[in-house]
């Protein structure tokens, strides 16, 4: 495993265009199989910078569609470049988030998984949310999914409730973020 001090999470920013869409590469048919592809954009050569102004406006809560908030896009970066992987943290919540989606949604590139990435990016992204003055944020995840689950808890996530969504049961879990 390699050393988790050399982590850092960055602002999505055209700067990293090769190292995202290495990324990328990496991810795309993963991402299509997963509810990501609408939050993480699946970009190329030609579409990178307009993908990338996309996640600005998002940011900046600019030209949302109406049952989006802002949300900031960072990208898990080692020292050396390479991303490892990607967190969204949405600035507040909506009745739809609320049910399913929550504050953070964050993403591992699939050859770095089980490794100890998910529980370090959402470490990142609790800190992120105090900078935001969130007191305490909303992670969701299917029940199925109990590695997700794991790393939630292991930061602190208390199980509040669980329903059902089309055919999967989606949990909910808080984190309190003390000041």
């Amino acid at each position: 495993m390699r050393l988790m001090s050399n982590l850092r999470l960055v602002l999505s920013d055209v700067k990293y265009k090769n190292e995202y869409l290495d990324f990328i590469s990496e991810c795309r048919e993963d991402l299509k199989e997963t509810f990501f592809d609408s939050v993480i954009p699946i970009s190329d050569e030609e579409t990178f910078e307009n993908d990338i102004n996309k996640l600005i406006n998002m940011r900046i809560g600019k030209d949302l569609p109406d049952t989006w908030v802002p949300q900031s896009t960072y990208w898990l970066l080692e020292n050396g470049g390479r991303i490892i992987g990607v967190v969204i943290i949405r600035h507040k919540l909506n009745e739809r988030l609320r049910f399913r989606g929550g504050h953070i949604a964050y993403y591992i590139r699939p050859s770095e998984r089980n490794k100890g990435y998910g529980n370090q990016i959402l470490s990142l992204a609790l800190e992120r949310c105090r900078d935001l003055n969130l007191q305490r944020v909303l992670l969701t995840c299917r029940k199925d999914n109990i590695p997700s689950s794991r790393i939630i808890k292991n930061n602190g996530g208390q199980f509040d409730s669980e329903d059902i969504d089309n055919t999967q049961v989606i949990q909910r879990y808080w984190i309190e973020l003390p000041e």
